[in-house]
């Protein structure tokens, strides 16, 4: 536990500590070569806006150490209370601790020797740097940080949900979870803000102004609209959106229980799909009755879907003759 402890306190305070000084050094080695502001801003034609150098180091320097603190706090949190750690939270975590300090020095790199922020160099050298940046202290944060399965919440045997499967029976349940509402708002609010835009303004939008958001509505009601769940003898199959895509496959093998429950609409952050601190995995289109997966690893897969009660008691049935087959 305490080497877990040291592995997380390096990788979300020790490497944005890192970055921080070496902002702070930057800071101080160029002061001469920069203009009192720099480049914040970016926009299609170039340099859009600049910042006082002073006020610029002074937030994104103190929203680095409170981000660092506070991600840290959490992760020792979780994994004293049994969550374990998981490592794409911490690469989350690190990513926005780093960078505000990433877009500091970025800032910084693209004035630099420039008469004022209006002579900076463009978007693309300024994402370079960020890039160059963040990249390498993100993968070294993610490969110190220990991967530590929860060790709480893990049953002993499947649930108790059954749908009476016999020895030697087979079965296969079908079942999804759509959220007409969501869809529907996912075409019609482009199509309302398009005529309100040309309702309220003189000039009408080109063909792309109308293609873009209509387009980005139809893929996000295609991609959170529909959850849909398959459960056979190989394991459990997660379909997300209507085209099915993305899917997860969980073997029969790796699920120790499964239970119905219902989940909150804001659950996890939102609608999609999503990770949560502790590891679990939620396929959401809307609040309500959920399919539960209890992991042998100890994290949780939950997926929305109607009846999941009778999806639960499937994968009950066929652990307990996996277990009887292997007795």
């Amino acid at each position: 536990m305490r080497k877990n402890k040291l592995r997380i306190l390096l990788a979300t305070l020790g490497v944005p500590a890192v970055v921080f000084t070496v902002a702070l050094l930057l800071r101080d080695a160029w002061a001469a070569r920069l203009p009192t502001e720099v480049a914040s801003h970016w926009g299609t034609g170039g340099v859009d806006d600049g910042i006082a150098l002073d006020t610029l180091a002074t937030w994104t320097l103190s929203a680095g150490a409170v981000l660092a603190v506070a991600s840290t706090v959490l992760l020792l949190m979780l994994l004293r209370r049994g969550y374990g750690t998981h490592r794409p939270y911490v690469l989350v975590s690190t990513l926005l601790t780093m960078l505000p300090m990433a877009a500091l020095i970025s800032s910084m790199a693209v004035t630099l020797d420039a008469a004022s922020w209006r002579e900076a160099g463009g978007a693309g050298a300024a994402l370079a740097v960020l890039a160059a940046v963040l990249v390498p202290a993100t993968t070294v944060a993610v490969l110190i940080a220990p991967s530590v399965p929860p060790t709480t919440g893990v049953p002993d045997t499947p649930g108790d949900a059954t749908v009476g499967l016999a020895a030697g029976q087979r079965a296969t349940w079908n079942g999804a979870a759509t959220n007409v509402a969501l869809a529907s708002g996912c075409v019609l609010a482009p199509l309302l803000a398009l005529f309100l835009v040309d309702l309220l303004t003189e000039n009408s939008l080109s063909w792309s102004g109308y293609a873009v958001p209509i387009a980005v509505g139809v893929l996000a009601m295609l991609g959170v609209s529909r959850v849909r769940v398959i459960v056979d003898s190989t394991g459990v199959t997660i379909r997300m959106g209507v085209l099915g895509f993305p899917t997860k496959h969980i073997p029969l093998s790796d699920i120790a229980s499964a239970a119905a429950t219902t989940t909150t609409l804001f659950r996890g952050g939102g609608l999609g799909i999503r990770t949560t601190p502790t590891g679990d995995t939620l396929f959401k289109v809307r609040g309500g009755p959920t399919l539960e997966l209890v992991l042998a690893s100890g994290r949780r897969v939950l997926a929305n879907v109607d009846h999941p009660d009778q999806a639960a008691g499937l994968v009950n049935d066929l652990l307990r003759e996996a277990l009887w087959q292997h007795d």
